[in-house]
């Protein structure tokens, strides 16, 4: 190899070198701004720590332009000029904002604010108010005192929690008798509770128990309703009787001794009435009673026995006087209609009134 071919194998690679770097130049340096045209804008902000010039200016992350001049203002503040790419349109609703890395770098953010179309360019000599974000290194001085007092918090609860573990421990592995003394209360409660489920199952375990139980509970209405018909019956037959012995005093002898007798057999009568409703009113408010009548009707078969003779009384009650009043209502309508057989032929003749 001559010298020649050794010189001009050098000058290619000073070339290419000088190629490569003149490219890196316009891409990263400040000759695309002498390619690319700009226009200025202007930016206020109260305080511009690490703002100097050549500072980037992005836009949703991408560098639009690069900042010029730094200089204070007449109002206290700091004004920013920034040269931004001519194809890049800035508005008035976008927030200028600097962020700092943790490493001290700064650059400025265009962020857009509360957008209402349709959207107005910033004109020539507007001026954009800019905010600042805060240092990272700032605000962690800041957290500084609220993490000494996480700690201290953190402190206190890990002695919080260590007095509890020991309070177990005293509880469970000895030294204190309250949990012993409440797992045997615990244990007798279950026992008392499983044999409270024997008991019942005792009794709603038989199926012929289950349907006695459902045949009375589902004939209580019924029996309710024959019981508010018989009080009104008697209401209305009371009513009727006592006009109508208004009506017959001073009549013979024998018409008194037959109305006393009436009288007393109208008595009776509602005497037992007013017993069996006293009986039906206990059972009622017994049987609403969730510990009383009703608890013992799933123990005690014996208490749907005694409800079910009591409706049997009803019942027979209810027979013996219907023929009482049907009497009643026949001899006042057929004294109504025959007065002349108010004496004692009157009263011995037989015939039936009219219905």
């Amino acid at each position: 190899m001559n010298d020649r071919v050794m010189q001009f194998r050098v000058g290619v690679m000073v070339l290419a070198t000088a190629i490569i770097a003149g490219i890196l130049i316009v891409l990263f340096g400040d000759l695309p701004s002498l390619v690319q045209a700009t226009y200025p804008i202007k930016i206020s902000f109260a305080d511009a720590r690490g703002v100097a010039g050549g500072t980037p200016v992005r836009k949703n992350g991408i560098l639009v332009g690069r900042v010029t001049s730094v200089m204070l203002d007449e109002r206290g503040g700091v004004s920013v000029v920034a040269d931004i790419d001519s194809y890049v349109p800035i508005y008035r609703d976008e927030i200028p904002r600097i962020s700092s890395t943790i490493l001290g770098d700064s650059e400025i953010q265009l962020v857009p604010g509360h957008i209402e179309p349709p959207r107005k360019r910033l004109e020539k000599n507007e001026v954009l108010v800019g905010a600042i974000s805060r240092d990272p290194m700032e605000m962690f001085t800041t957290l500084e005192p609220k993490l000494g007092g996480a700690l201290d918090s953190l402190a206190q609860a890990s002695e919080s929690v260590q007095k509890l573990s020991i309070n177990m421990d005293r509880m469970f592995m000895g030294g204190d008798d309250r949990f012993e003394k409440l797992m045997r209360k615990t244990e007798a409660a279950l026992d008392s509770f499983n044999t409270a489920m024997k008991n019942i199952d005792d009794v709603m375990g038989d199926p012929a128990a289950r349907e006695d139980i459902k045949d009375t509970i589902s004939s209580l209405p019924e029996v309710v309703a024959d019981l508010r018909k018989t009080v009104q019956g008697i209401g209305t037959t009371v009513d009727t009787a006592d006009r109508n012995l208004r009506n017959l005093e001073g009549l013979t002898r024998p018409l008194g001794e037959r109305g006393a007798a009436m009288v007393a057999q109208i008595d009776v009568t509602i005497g037992r009435l007013d017993a069996t409703l006293q009986q039906a009113a206990m059972f009622t408010k017994a049987l609403n009673e969730s510990q009383g009548t009703l608890g013992k009707l799933v123990r005690d078969p014996q208490v749907y026995n005694d409800l079910a003779q009591a409706a049997a009384n009803v019942n027979k009650l209810t027979k013996e006087l219907r023929p009482i009043v049907d009497d009643v209502r026949v001899f006042t309508d057929k004294i109504a209609r025959h007065p002349e057989q108010l004496g004692v032929r009157g009263a011995i003749d037989r015939r039936p009134g009219l219905k």
